[in-house]
């Protein structure tokens, strides 16, 4: 197998640098007009009362946390009125496609660092620079490198980040123990990574590979590009190089060919949930998962009746450092808001506040105000596996993790195309270059639309 290290090491970094709203764009501005506002209220400076429409994704708990952490803001600031929307995740893009096109957008919108480029992109929200400048809205317990997740191409920025979920290598740590294999140490590479699935394809059990075949997992393929410091993407472009991705798939079907990983077939058929996943039933050692998926993993696995026990690690690195980057969740204000005052008190508040923090508890990826977060750590009553999940984010934020500005169409575009490229390989459909080729006119095509 050629040496990932040897290949990534010879890679230079290349030049500068979300989502196409699940196969469904933005239309051009219509509807009702914009408000004008004026520079105070551009800065959130105003009075505080009226009306706010809070959108959030979510079900469930997410909702009931939701709800009391607007409850908190209506006791104290009487006199405001906070209407909620809320939906699953597709539906909720689905609905905000359309009022961004009538310009009916919620003050308070949640928005994803995937999704915002397609509404940057169309001048749909304010800039919270202003508002940050004027002490509205208060960033300085929010470290640096998590707030540039909720940055437009242009530096400014559109969304708070108010929680970071990031990707994990999912180890069950109980089985690589009995097949005499070493977790990867700190700071670990692909080629240690790779060593390690060797260690342990020897000593484990049959029907038991050492991963999930994850080559057509676009999360592990940023880890990989930025680990070498190459750019996922430059502008609506993609921003590295054919020679790259050749080298990243080859080595995934290097890695199947020896039988560390599970057949394409079995692949296919894997349940899309964490909880119902191959690793949570212990039928594959390892796997590339969400860090907070780490308690429903091993729920899974204690309600089997299983005595083992998960770890989760960081994703490999590479000669320009860490590959993990961070998947922000946050609040927008959008340019049709009427109310910037009090949707930038809003915001405020649920960013800084204890009684948020305490409230909402990282539900939606780890709190990113540090003072908050560590709340939260020093919470006695703080399950360990949440613990443990709180703790490798702190980790990762601490490895200064780099930043993609994901261009208008990602989810829909780059993530469809880069899953069913790698399959054609997989399932022998198409040669490693072929399938690059093809990846790479479609992925180009549809971004740039």
């Amino acid at each position: 197998m050629r040496s990932p290290s040897r290949t990534l090491s010879r890679r230079r970094r290349s030049g500068p640098a979300a989502l196409a709203l699940l196969g469904v764009t933005v239309l051009a501005a219509c509807g009702q007009g914009m408000p004008d506002h004026t520079r105070d209220e551009l800065a959130g400076q105003g009075e505080i009362g009226g009306e706010i429409r809070l959108s959030w994704w979510g079900s469930g708990s997410r909702n009931e946390k939701t709800n009391a952490v607007a409850d908190i803001f209506e006791e104290d600031h009487p006199g405001v009125e906070v209407s909620r929307e809320t939906a699953d995740f597709g539906n909720y893009f689905k609905r905000l496609n359309v009022q961004g096109a009538g310009r009916n957008m919620p003050c308070v919108t949640q928005l994803q660092a995937r999704t915002l480029g397609d509404f940057t992109a169309r001048n749909a929200l304010l800039p919270l620079d202003p508002m940050i400048e004027s002490g509205a809205i208060d960033v300085s317990d929010i470290p640096e490198a998590v707030l540039d997740t909720g940055r437009g191409e242009d530096g400014k920025l559109y969304m708070l980040p108010t929680g970071a979920a990031y990707d994990a290598l999912m180890v069950n740590e109980t089985l690589a123990q009995e097949a005499g294999a070493a977790l990867p140490e700190p700071g670990y590479d692909w080629d240690d990574y790779i060593d390690f699935l060797r260690d342990a394809a020897e000593g484990l059990p049959d029907g038991i590979p050492a991963t999930s075949l994850r080559g057509g997992l676009p999360n592990f393929f940023i880890a990989y590009v930025q680990g070498l410091g190459e750019e996922m993407f430059a502008g609506n472009e993609l921003g590295f190089d054919r020679e790259l991705l050749i080298e990243y798939w080859e080595m995934w079907e290097e890695i199947r060919a020896e039988g560390l990983a599970n057949s394409p077939t079995a692949n296919a058929e894997e349940p899309p949930s964490p909880e119902a996943s191959y690793v949570a039933s212990g039928d594959v050692l390892s796997d590339n998962r969400p860090g907070n998926a780490l308690t429903p993993i091993q729920g899974t696995l204690d309600g089997q009746g299983q005595d083992q026990r998960m770890t989760s690690l960081p994703l490999p690195s590479g000669p320009a450092g860490s590959g993990n980057v961070l998947i922000a969740s946050g609040l927008s204000i959008p340019r049709n808001c009427d109310n910037l005052p009090t949707a930038a008190a809003f915001i405020d508040f649920w960013a800084n506040d204890p009684r948020s923090g305490d409230t909402y508890a990282s539900d939606n990826g780890a709190v990113t105000n540090t003072a908050l977060l560590q709340r939260q750590l020093d919470d006695p009553e703080l399950p360990e596996l949440k613990k443990r999940e709180l703790a490798l984010y702190q980790r990762i934020v601490a490895d200064d993790p780099p930043n993609v500005v994901y261009p208008p169409g990602y989810l829909a575009v780059f993530e469809s195309a880069f899953t069913r490229a790698y399959q054609d390989v997989a399932f022998g459909d198409q040669t490693v270059p072929e399938a690059v080729d093809t990846f790479f006119a479609e992925a180009n095509d549809g971004l740039a639309r």
